[in-house]
């Protein structure tokens, strides 16, 4: 018989996905409120680790190019501190840890592994997550995107958190995009049926719908296409598809420079979302970059949206490094100094007045973003291989350290709408609260 097209209904088995039910939620648990993306911190979460053991990607993605990781031989910078995860939900790899054991590694595909991430968004007071969403891999790994996102569902149905779907355009087909999109949010509305969720993110009335990449020089996409795409969601669409557009956009979105294309075409497709949140990793990396970017970006882009009554997410990021996939870039190449250029970044956002902000990312250990638990020293990470660890500024922090700044944050966005310049000392053990 010939093979399903991508469309069709049961192209990954079934007709309308199987909802798996949750597990008991926490004693007094308190949801995050998912009618509004106001007074929010969000995360991105890359949910694209696969491993030869996860019966779903069933190779090595995104911690290699497909062999089994070995020293030298990687695509990420992070090692992630795996203390709390059981032996099935890692995978085991050529590193070797120096009592002799080989190290092993875990899977986004793995619904063990997607639960305690909810479980710690929970655990340090983070909202949720945009949960990424590849336009480029729909037509080869689109059953497991819907499985890991279907699983980020069910521990925020569980712990009370808030998700959404970001597409991310990166190597999309210039000529299908804008179709590939728009199918596939009928399919993860009325098969996934992923806005049936009470833990959906909604924003003024609708569900939120993320796409990052439009208008950036190296992606694909026209103004009149993407336009058309807006307005499909606002206005042409069946009522429950329509959503509110978050647009992951350049960081010269304002002015059709730097990153952003130049048509002038492209400065009223910005101005059509709803949402505006530029892309801002690597684009500085000290505080002293971090202020001035601030001056010169955030400050004038918070005008411009309210000009035209769109909401605005700046993107902080806590550090970078890519090292171990790309050589000839320095090892620890924007340095985290022990938080304080996270906290600097999140300050400068929300003294200028805004209210969300887009953390990049949950889980990016190949360019050394993450906020999730890492290894503190390099006597936690197996031998023979470079790994930027937490202390590799010289600071003593402990593995959970930016999930813990990140909530904190959010408690302060909550209660005063702003956070202190100085970044919080350390917590004491009792207590992760540090609001007066």
């Amino acid at each position: 018989s010939p093979p399903k097209l991508l469309w069709e209904l049961d192209y990954c088995g079934y007709l309308i996905r199987p909802i798996p039910q949750p597990g008991p939620s926490p004693p007094g648990l308190v949801p995050v409120d998912a009618s509004t993306l106001t007074n929010k911190i969000m995360a991105g979460y890359q949910g694209w680790f696969g491993t030869p053991c996860d019966d779903g990607y069933n190779k090595w993605k995104h911690w290699t190019g497909g062999r089994t990781p070995a020293p030298g031989r990687l695509g990420f910078e992070m090692w992630p501190d795996l203390r709390e995860f059981d032996d099935d939900e890692l995978c085991e790899t050529d590193f070797k840890f120096s009592d002799g054991s080989y190290a092993g590694l875990f899977s986004s595909a793995t619904t063990k592994t997607v639960e305690r991430h909810t479980k710690w968004m929970y655990d340090y007071g983070i909202d949720g997550v945009f949960v990424q969403r590849f336009v480029n891999e729909l037509r080869n790994d689109r059953c497991i995107r819907d499985k890991i996102i279907g699983n980020i569902r069910k521990g925020s149905e569980q712990y009370g958190r808030v998700f959404a779907n970001m597409y991310d355009i990166s190597g999309a087909d210039p000529s299908d995009v804008y179709m590939d999109i728009m199918k596939d949010w009928m399919h993860m509305v009325d098969v996934e049926r992923i806005t049936d969720s009470d833990r959906y993110l909604h924003h003024k009335g609708r569900p939120v719908v993320s796409i990052w990449g439009f208008g950036v020089t190296s992606r694909p996409g026209t103004p009149a296409g993407v336009a058309d795409l807006i307005s499909w969601f606002h206005h042409e669409a069946e009522d429950k598809y329509r959503a509110t557009v978050l647009g992951g956009v350049p960081t010269g979105w304002r002015t059709l420079t730097r990153d952003s294309k130049t048509d002038p075409a492209w400065a009223n497709v910005y101005r059509s979302f709803d949402i505006i949140s530029p892309w801002t990793v690597g684009r500085y990396g000290d505080n002293r970059g971090a202020d001035i970017f601030r001056e010169n970006y955030i400050d004038p882009d918070v005008a411009e949206c309210k000009r035209y009554g769109i909401d605005y997410m700046p993107v902080v990021f806590p550090g970078f490094s890519v090292s171990n996939y790309k050589p000839q870039k320095p090892f620890n190449e924007i340095p985290r100094n022990g938080g304080k250029f996270f906290w600097n970044q999140i300050h400068n956002a929300l003294d200028a007045g805004i209210s969300q902000v887009y953390v990049a990312m949950f889980d990016e250990v190949d360019e050394g973003t993450a906020i999730f638990k890492v290894t503190e020293t390099s006597d936690q990470t197996p031998l023979n291989q470079d790994f930027v660890t937490l202390d590799v500024d010289g600071y003593t922090v402990p593995n959970d350290w930016y999930l813990w700044l990140t909530g904190n944050a959010t408690e302060w966005l909550r209660h005063c709408g702003l956070v202190p310049s100085t970044m919080p000392a350390l917590p004491p053990s009792s207590s992760f609260s540090m609001l007066p």
